[in-house]
């Protein structure tokens, strides 16, 4: 191997080294991305099936302070509240889908007898519907499943893109943390709001993060490996080996007496 032959095979495999670590160090961000998604939904579903298994309780109970921040004890619980609609908050969510389909969702604060606002996803409707319901005036009980407010995205134009105070109108007195999905309102009789279809809760799974965290770690194990062997068979090339320098022979035809075996046989 030449001295210049093998002066590139070490450039060579010093980039393979520098590619195989940029490749183990990505893998390993995204393979702990993916476990703090898989930890994330983990939390997320025990805290779901202690709110749901939790009685359902009054709303100043569950939420006692309500200039504080939202309590996570206070995740996916049931609560009750006895008030009226501010109809004139009617707000109207769009582009969130309800079981995989488009969906238009009414938003509104809810005055309560305590003297506070509570913001309500109140039901849905489909977007293509001609006509949309407004909220009934009257006192109303409401059944509700308490969640924490999502985060603004500072999107502007008509109606809101997340469920949060920031997207709505001022409330009409101190807003408690959170909002509620209406499950029932107890008018005459219980049930979902005229003209609405109550918003369904979501279900929850693990989804496929804990299985992507470990494709990610293997292949932050196996990129270096794989750099490694091809190293070892690149450095590993024997001196080239150079022709004798003895003349070739002529060659003959098959059958035919060279001029020297002629002159032998005379």
């Amino acid at each position: 191997m030449t001295p210049s032959s093998r002066g590139k095979r070490i450039l060579t495999a010093v980039g393979i080294v520098v590619f195989a670590l940029c490749v183990s160090w990505a893998a390993i961000a995204l393979a702990q991305w993916q476990w703090h998604r898989h930890e994330n939904r983990s939390a997320e579903i025990v805290a779901y099936e202690s709110g749901q298994a939790a009685l359902p309780a009054p709303l100043s109970e569950i939420l006692p302070d309500a200039a504080g921040e939202f309590p996570d004890s206070a995740r996916w619980r049931t609560a009750t509240v006895s008030g009226t609609f501010d109809t004139s908050s009617l707000t109207w969510l769009r582009n969130r889908p309800v079981a995989g389909a488009p969906a238009t969702h009414a938003l509104a604060w809810f005055v309560t007898d305590d003297g506070t606002a509570l913001l309500v996803d109140a039901g849905w409707v489909e977007p293509e519907a001609s006509q949309r319901p407004g909220l009934p005036s009257e006192h109303l009980t409401l059944t509700v499943t308490l969640r924490p407010p999502e985060i603004d995205d500072g999107r502007t134009g008509e109606g809101a893109t997340r469920i949060t105070p920031a997207q709505m109108p001022p409330p009409p007195a101190d807003a408690v943390p959170g909002y509620g999905v209406l499950a029932e309102a107890c008018q005459n009789p219980c049930g979902p709001l005229p003209g609405l279809a109550a918003t369904p809760l979501p279900t929850l799974g693990l989804g496929a993060h804990l299985a992507y965290t470990v494709q990610w770690y293997m292949l932050a194990v196996a990129a270096p490996i794989v750099a490694i062997v091809w190293i070892r068979r690149e450095l590993r090339g024997q001196p080239n080996v150079q022709p004798s320098a003895v003349p070739a022979q002529p060659k003959r035809r098959a059958g035919r007496l060279t001029d020297e075996e002629i002159e032998d046989a005379l």
